[in-house]
């Protein structure tokens, strides 16, 4: 079963995107600017260790010139990237190469914290050039706690991590067979979602959304590529999470119809949102 490290959310403006994020409940650490200098990130550090990536250009940066998802920061387009762990990103790289798949890396990778300490790691993408949807790949060259830890004030509330990835298809079939090929993933099965035409992996933390001839999914496409279109976050009780942060609507998720809710902010309105863990 894939773990997820962490998922990147992506935009314009750093301080604009952890302003709402704080909004609806969800308190942010800046992580500092990266190494090619385009880009700066902050983190919401999850309880069970992985985290939410909120990612912008520096201050003077056109996002065309960003090391990292320009089409995702100009266009302001939120979810951009997963990411699993790896502890060599080579062996990983050659892996999707032995499974037919293309390879962007391993490159090197950095950024400087507010407080001086470097992280660093190695990092690979996956799939065609411009292509999400299959997973990134980051393997530590500094300890993990320089990346993230959990957010102390999130240590006791109902949020646990990550638990689905919803991917935005041109071609539902042709995504399972990328998926399966490289990580082994299951075949997915219809379920109830925010979504047309939604499939979830029964065991795994992805599920696909096959975009129409029009609407949201197929503009989003044009306009960035295949790849994540929305998150959520597990939690163990879905009314205290109601009551912690601020939700909209629930509406049911996945093959057991699992109760889920978007946060209650334009910004995050079918981007971002919370699901009940599965039994």
């Amino acid at each position: 079963m894939l773990t997820i490290d962490h998922v990147a959310f992506a935009g314009l403006d750093l301080d604009d995107l952890r302003a709402v994020a704080e909004t609806v409940g969800l308190p942010t650490t800046y992580g500092g600017p990266h190494g090619t200098g385009t880009t700066h990130m902050a983190v919401v550090g999850l309880p069970d260790g992985s985290y939410l990536e909120l990612v912008a250009p520096t201050e003077g940066t056109d996002p065309a010139d960003a090391g990292f998802w320009p089409a995702h920061l100009a266009a302001d387009a939120g979810p951009a990237g997963w990411c699993l762990d790896a502890s060599d990103a080579a062996k990983s790289a050659k892996s999707a190469i032995d499974r037919g798949v293309r390879v962007d890396g391993p490159h090197e990778a950095s950024r400087t914290r507010p407080d001086g300490t470097r992280v660093e790691w190695d990092m690979c993408f996956e799939g065609p050039d411009g292509d999400e949807r299959l997973p990134f790949v980051v393997a530590d060259r500094t300890p993990r706690s320089y990346r993230t830890t959990p957010d102390p004030d999130l240590r006791d509330s109902p949020l646990l991590g990550t638990a689905a990835v919803v991917l935005a298809v041109e071609d539902a079939d042709a995504s399972v067979d990328l998926l399966a090929r490289r990580h082994r993933l299951p075949t997915p099965v219809d379920a109830d979602g925010p979504f047309d035409r939604l499939r979830v992996c029964p065991g795994a933390p992805v599920a696909l959304a096959e975009a129409g001839t029009d609407g949201a999914l197929r503009e989003r496409i044009e306009t960035v590529g295949e790849g994540p279109c929305a998150y959520l976050l597990g939690v163990d009780d879905f009314e205290a999470a109601r009551e912690r942060f601020s939700l909209g609507d629930p509406f049911a998720f996945g093959q057991t119809r699992r109760r889920a809710a978007w946060f209650d902010h334009e910004r995050f309105a079918g981007r971002l949102g919370v699901v009940e863990r599965s039994d």
